[in-house]
């Protein structure tokens, strides 16, 4: 076995019995429903050391996505028992539902969890992803408990960059959530790679500055790298007007501009802890890149969990993560992150 076959294998069986727990007493008896296919190289290494994992799991079932009746799979997994487990390895998204399955089994109680685009992550980038799918949990319960104690008592978050500009905002935050995915208490659902700390400003007036940008996603959801250029955000609202702004990301610009009110607004402060995914060591797929342990910003108006906050006359329609070239983060002042990590 090469050294990429068994990070999969120890990573699969650490999700299945480590995450989801499914040995555990109240787990123990319940289903295990593996779904997959074999269309990219990752989905084939997952498929192949979880099912490997689950073979002596009596209550476990294996199906091949391409080989069964869409409607049918959607009636079985909907129908499975309160706490059975649903796992997704999907090169691209399984379309069972207008919405995503995992939303309606979670609503059902059915834990599941997502590795998804797979098929947009690049060959040389196999490793990378079982690298960022490794057991960390309580590493990371232990940032994230640190950046919260931090964050919902500032005053004042500073972001510099290499070129040293700089975002300051200011004035108090929300309460900073935490999407760990590690399958504990309700929310027993999530997509891997995992973990990512949240917040926003209380006022999005207290939102100002400048930050340069070094990545963003393409029209494939795929990571575009480029020279960095500068953003501004003036009271949450975000414009590039540089020479520099590349036309790729000006055309993000006005497809946002045209749903939200012909502006591009900035919200909610991200914390992603993955320090396993790198700039040097990416995943070409923006929903896994995102959970480098850096900070991003994204684009939008759209928000779930602080939805409130705009009025409900007010379009709320995308969510585009963008990657700031980010040197220095201070709450208030301590220095959290620095050298490419958090250090607290």
């Amino acid at each position: 076995m090469n050294n990429i076959t068994q990070k999969y294998l120890e990573a699969t069986k650490h999700i299945l019995f480590k995450n989801l727990r499914i040995n555990d007493e109240k787990y123990i008896d319940k289903k295990v429903v593996l779904v997959y296919d074999l269309e990219s190289p990752i989905s084939i290494e997952l498929s192949k050391w979880y099912i490997t994992n689950l073979q002596n799991k009596p209550n476990s079932e294996i199906i091949n996505f391409n080989e069964t009746d869409k409607d049918a799979l959607k009636q079985k997994l909907l129908s499975l028992e309160p706490d059975s487990t649903v796992i997704l390895v999907q090169s691209t998204n399984f379309m069972l539902d207008d919405f995503r399955i995992r939303l309606n089994l979670n609503n059902a109680w059915v834990w599941c969890l997502e590795h998804r685009h797979l098929a947009y992550i690049y060959e040389e980038q196999v490793e990378n992803y079982a690298d960022a799918i490794e057991y960390k949990t309580p590493y990371y319960i232990e940032l994230w408990a640190k950046l919260k104690t931090l964050s919902d008592s500032a005053e004042t978050m500073t972001f510099i960059c290499n070129d040293w500009s700089t975002l300051r905002v200011t004035w108090w935050f929300e309460d900073m959530k935490l999407n760990d995915w590690n399958f504990d208490w309700r929310s027993r659902w999530g997509n891997f790679p995992i973990w990512e700390n949240f917040t926003e400003a209380k006022n999005f007036e207290n939102v100002n500055g400048e930050l340069t940008i070094y990545a963003y996603p393409d029209d494939k959801l795929q990571v575009e790298f480029v020279k960095p250029f500068k953003i501004k955000i003036d009271k949450s609202i975000v414009t590039c007007d540089e020479e520099t702004c590349p036309p790729t990301f000006n055309k993000i610009m006005d497809f946002i501009k045209e749903s939200e009110n012909w502006e591009v607004m900035f919200r909610e402060l991200w914390f992603w802890l993955n320090n396993w995914i790198t700039r040097e060591k990416p995943l070409a797929d923006v929903n896994a890149y995102e959970r480098i342990a850096w900070f991003h910003m994204s684009l939008w108006k759209k928000h779930q969990i602080y939805r409130k906050k705009l009025h409900k006359d007010v379009m709320q329609r995308y969510h585009i993560d963008i990657f700031p070239d980010i040197k220095e983060i201070y709450i208030d002042d301590t220095l959290v992150f620095e050298n490419n990590k958090y250090i607290i």
